[in-house]
């Protein structure tokens, strides 16, 4: 799957997997990851999500990455902000307050350019790649995370025979092959949804089973509270 794919999807307005109020299980876990308010989160192909402004207000700096700049530009406007431009290699960066929002290729991102994170915040960004694009993801993302920077991951599990993705499937035993025994992997949720609130779904194929996860990862080295 290109990186082309996501930019037409957004240049098209064929963003159903865009979530106009955020999700509710940021909110609801919040107080238990016992996330400094001096930290840094970092939200991987961030789209345009309520969830940048929900983390903002409570956190020294977001920082988002997107490779659709449409999605960023619509982000900015719907929440009234005015951000500064700026570019580094292939990125174009934009910095309204304390979130920065870097339009590119999440797995061309510089690690020396990123300070040390307290969160990264993956909402269905794993479920959104096909699986040889996984293991490159999920090595880009821990090189992005010390040991004490935790990593929420929303994603589902359901017959992948039964539907093609995205979103895909991803089980729990792959992301224990994407991490180590060096990550503890905590589930904060698991969800059995409702097909019928899934109709575009059932019309690709889905029939038997959808399930939602919302999972915490850190390193066994760092902090586990």
């Amino acid at each position: 799957m290109e990186l082309s794919y996501w930019i037409s999807r957004w240049n098209k307005g064929n963003t159903g997997f865009h979530m106009e109020n955020g999700y509710s299980g940021l909110e609801k876990h919040w107080p238990s990851l016992n996330i400094p308010a001096e930290g840094i989160a970092l939200v991987p192909l961030c789209g345009k999500s309520l969830d940048l402004i929900w983390l903002s207000n409570r956190l020294k700096k977001v920082i988002g990455v997107e490779i659709s700049e449409k999605a960023i530009i619509e982000f900015l406007k719907e929440n009234k902000l005015n951000a500064k431009k700026s570019h580094y290699t292939e990125f174009t960066i934009y910095k309204a307050g304390n979130t920065e929002l870097w339009c590119g290729d999440f797995l061309k991102l510089p690690v020396h350019k990123i300070p040390e994170l307290s969160l990264v915040y993956d909402k269905a960004a794993l479920t959104a790649l096909p699986e040889p694009m996984r293991k490159k993801y999920t090595t880009k993302v821990q090189s992005l995370m010390g040991n004490h920077t935790k990593l929420l991951l929303h994603h589902f599990v359901y017959p992948q025979q039964e539907m093609k993705g995205p979103p895909f499937s991803v089980s729990v035993a792959e992301l224990n092959n994407f991490f180590d025994h060096n990550y503890t992997i905590k589930q904060l949720e698991k969800n059995e949804l409702d097909l019928l609130n899934y109709q575009k779904f059932l019309k690709r194929g889905l029939k038997t089973y959808l399930i939602e996860y919302l999972l915490l990862l850190y390193n066994n080295q760092g902090n586990k509270n």
